[in-house]
């Protein structure tokens, strides 16, 4: 994941009048804050229902379809019309917010279109931030559904990706298909829903406490906050445990060909192949054991990393157990909320560190 810098220097906050006649700082961030997480929560949540119903083959593909799109892209009006409605320049440049969308140095990808974009009317910084935003809900839902990585990613996951920050850490890559069966199917569900609901929850919870004055190092050291937090994690926790049972992550799961009658099977080097060449029938957790169709031995897996993909060294944390994989989601939502939120407070709210880089603030590409 490319790093997130920080904007300094004087000269980077000066801004024309835009928008409303009046100036009130106070009410113009109290407004993009929930905002946002209006348009996060809406566009997480288009893009589950899309790919949970894509998962099992009641849609086609690719996520986002046509009906998620318009879910998001309402909901974007609505956001930047309300920013627009609320904030001014001068505002924003009380907020410390920069004048430009150069959040980053990049040159190619979703991001350097993000960096790209003007910044010169609230519209225009609504429009900024969401674009940012945008590109890392896309790499933390890529995450989460590992099967469909590159489809969410638009064919990229390093930082060409039209559609996502990159991701840090891919190889093995985890078979890209649709997760037919009931079993990995209802786990990639419940991993999906648990990892939206816990980013959702956790940024909530940080942002109240960021709106009231509080820093990341006060929030985060404020008992309320800290058993709130906890209270999400045991929900994110509890809701894939349910669903996953003891499945262990594994990027390219083992499966049965099965041919002909009872149990008899065909070795077979894909699905596909196995489906459209030998015209056998895939069986999930078995394999092709002398010739029959035997339990896979040991738990039962899910297609998912088998690395965590959020790290700042390659390869990233090996992922064994199903336990693995939840504290792999813990890690990728914690960072990215950190980098989502580092956005929104201009202040106290440091970027953390990415791609082996020390500091965490903005600079601004003109100096």
């Amino acid at each position: 994941m490319a790093h997130i810098l920080r904007l300094v220097g004087a000269a980077t906050v000066l801004f024309v009048l835009s928008g409303p006649a009046h100036a009130d700082p106070v009410k113009c961030q109290k407004t993009v804050i929930p905002s946002l997480l209006k348009f996060k929560k809406t566009y997480l949540k288009a893009h589950l229902k899309c790919l949970d119903a894509e998962n099992v083959g009641k849609i086609p593909g690719p996520c986002p379809d046509a009906r998620a799109q318009l879910k998001i892209q309402t909901v974007n009006q609505k956001v930047v019309a309300k920013i627009a409605g609320a904030c001014t320049m001068p505002d924003l440049a009380t907020l410390g917010y920069p004048a430009n969308c150069a959040f980053e140095i990049v040159s190619t990808g979703i991001e350097s279109q993000c960096a790209a974009l003007p910044v010169t009317t609230p519209s225009e910084f609504a429009e900024c931030l969401k674009c940012w935003k945008g590109a890392e809900l896309a790499e933390y839902l890529a995450i989460l559904y590992a099967s469909h990585a590159v489809e969410l990613c638009g064919g990229s996951l390093d930082e060409t990706s039209p559609a996502c920050s990159d991701l840090d850490c891919t190889t093995p890559l985890p078979d890209q298909r649709n997760l037919g069966s009931p079993g990995q199917s209802d786990c990639q569900r419940s991993i999906g829903k648990a990892g939206v609901k816990y980013l959702v929850a956790r940024e909530k919870v940080l942002e109240k406490c960021g709106l009231a004055g509080g820093t990341q190092a006060s929030c985060l050291a404020d008992p309320a906050v800290q058993l709130a937090l906890q209270k999400a994690e045991a929900k994110k926790n509890g809701g894939i445990h349910k669903k996953c049972g003891n499945r262990d992550p594994n990027p390219s799961p083992p499966f049965c060909c099965r041919t002909g009658t009872g149990n008899s099977c065909t070795a077979a080097a894909t699905r596909d192949d196995c489906i459209n060449v030998i015209g056998g029938n895939v069986m999930e957790d078995k394999t092709c054991n002398a010739g029959n169709c035997d339990p896979t031995p040991g738990n039962q897996q899910i297609t998912w990393w088998g690395n965590c993909p959020e790290s700042n060294t390659c390869p990233g944390t090996s992922l064994a157990t199903l336990d693995d994989l939840i504290a792999c989601v813990d890690s990728t939502a914690d960072t990215i909320i950190d980098e989502l939120l580092c956005i929104q407070f201009t202040s106290g709210w440091p970027c953390p560190p990415g791609d082996g880089s020390a500091s965490g603030a903005f600079v601004d590409p003109a100096l």
